[in-house]
């Protein structure tokens, strides 16, 4: 009986110690390891890209599947890209960013990857700059530049041409013409080097002929065909040139000479000469049959800092010479240095002369002074400026003579040509980023309110790296971009901008596009 029991309760404890055995190791399992997060990364190729869309590149791993990359600017989304496996490139449209820090858009994009089993991952931020335009030309060479440093573009739609100089391994200045694809279809020599400063006039539509001309050194005539029909002489240093109604130029030289040059005086040869005792303040200006000439005058030589602004009116007579007496009228008379004078430019009707004067704590003022009345005060002061907190460099009258642009080193204001007013948006100048200055401008046509800033750093030969624009003085800025290598524009005959951006060339966006997405 004992030996029984003893059997039994055996079983009993076996049994037991089993059962404890398997509970212990059939217990609550341990969770298999979390799955690491997909690695994503997502690359700009051209991180500073003028261009219609911008290109980007995502990369994920460590998903079985991905089931969403979704495309952001910091926190803000722009869209999903339909992301499969490997390296993929996508495209962001323009009108998918939102530009409310303005234009060029700064961006800095990331993409986030969701996997198949709820796995998410974001990559680091990739800086961005966009600038959105409607066309973008490359050379095939990927060293090759499609237009020269500086161009103007011809035509408008799809007849669109651009015309540039530049100096080739001859070290002849050589005028060129391609097309919208970078194709070229005309060149000549000049017979004169260019510069960043060369200038190509408006072509007249009476000879079908344009002036191309580089300051200091001289200017030819040249037909739509690049037939050259007149120039400057060879030992002639040209300051400036205005071009008459027939297509005639207006030149003076750095000796204060005045002359009339034909488009067909192929020797240089002049049809009248006026020789200025005085040093021209502003490039001479035909009016109606007359020329007018502005000079700085000391009439006084026991009196240095008494001074007179002067403007000579040319007559001619029926032979085309010069009348005698000139007619001239004292514009102005002040206080000031003999060797720098005011800043001057005559109106496009030559109705007032703008004078901009230096005063204490580099500030400035313009006057605006009837040419037809003496003293410029009274009825004969159209109005003088408040002051201007930075010294000018330049005054250009433009959008059809109601503007005029008051140009300092760095700063510019537009000032409203009837009153004088600041016609800036809240009385804000435009101004060049940082350090750079402006080293040249970009007006629209002839009666548009358009105006472009393109900015560089301050030292000689530079070209610029920043372009500002202005659809409007009241609206204020519309666009600023900056690339490192160079930059330079123009406006084609439908009144469209063309860039060109280090080799490329673009076309920009109408520039109503990009004020209707501005804050």
């Amino acid at each position: 009986m004992h030996s029984a029991l003893s059997r039994l309760l055996a079983q009993r404890a076996l049994v037991a110690t089993l059962t404890v055995s398997v509970l212990t190791a059939c217990g609550d399992p341990k969770p298999p390891p979390t799955p690491d997060p997909p690695q994503v990364t997502l690359t700009v190729p051209e991180p500073n890209a003028a261009a219609p869309t911008l290109k980007i590149r995502v990369i994920v791993s460590g998903c079985d599947a991905v089931s969403q990359v979704a495309i952001n600017d910091r926190e803000t989304f722009i869209k999903t890209v339909p992301y499969t496996s490997g390296s993929m490139d996508f495209e962001i449209a323009a009108n998918e960013l939102k530009y409310t820090k303005g234009i060029a858009a700064d961006l800095a994009l990331n993409a986030k990857a969701t996997c198949s089993d709820g796995r998410t991952n974001v990559s680091q931020p990739a800086a961005a700059t966009f600038m959105p335009v409607t066309k973008l030309v490359r050379d095939p060479d990927p060293n090759g530049q499609v237009v020269t440093d500086f161009f103007i573009a011809e035509g408008g739609g799809a007849g669109v041409n651009f015309i540039g100089c530049g100096n080739p391994t001859t070290g002849i200045g050589t005028l060129f013409r391609v097309d919208a694809k970078g194709q070229l279809l005309k060149s000549v020599e000049m017979g004169l080097p260019c510069s960043p400063f060369t200038v190509y006039t408006d072509v007249n539509p009476s000879t079908d002929k344009r002036w191309v001309w580089t300051p200091g050194v001289g200017a030819i005539a040249v037909k739509s065909d690049f037939t050259i029909s007149g120039r400057t002489k060879s030992t002639y240093s040209l300051a400036n040139l205005s071009v008459t109604e027939n297509g005639d130029a207006i030149i003076a030289d750095e000796n204060n000479n005045v002359s009339r040059l034909k488009h067909t005086s192929n020797n240089g040869a002049t049809e009248w000469n006026f020789a200025s005792p005085w040093p021209l303040v502003a490039p001479p200006l035909k009016k109606g049959s007359d020329v007018l000439v502005a000079f700085v005058r000391q009439p006084d030589v026991s009196t240095a800092t008494v001074l007179q602004i002067v403007v000579a009116r040319l007559g001619f007579d029926a032979a085309g010479e010069i009348k005698d007496p000139v007619s001239e009228r004292v514009i102005l008379n002040y206080n000031g240095n003999f060797s720098s004078p005011p800043l001057a430019s005559f109106s496009p009707d030559g109705s007032i002369l703008y004078l901009g004067f230096p005063f204490g704590s580099n500030q400035s003022r313009v006057q605006a002074c009837r040419v037809d009345m003496d003293g410029c005060e009274g009825p004969a002061l159209k109005w003088t400026s408040g002051n201007l907190p930075v010294p000018l460099q330049f005054i250009l009258p433009y959008a059809a003579g109601s503007r005029v642009a008051a140009i300092g080193a760095q700063r510019v204001w537009f000032l409203n040509a009837e009153t004088g007013a600041i016609a800036n948006k809240d009385g804000k100048s435009v101004d060049a980023s940082g350090t750079l200055r402006v080293i040249q401008v970009q007006l629209g046509r002839a009666t548009s309110s358009e105006f472009y800033l393109l900015n560089g750093p301050a030292r000689d030969g530079a070209l610029p790296l920043e372009i500002v624009a202005v659809d409007s003085a009241e609206k204020g800025e519309l666009f600023r971009y900056e690339i490192s290598s160079s930059l330079s524009c123009s406006v084609d005959n439908d009144n469209r901008l063309w860039m060109r951006i280090g080799n490329d060339l673009v076309q920009a966006l109408p520039l109503s596009d990009y004020r209707k997405v501005l804050p």
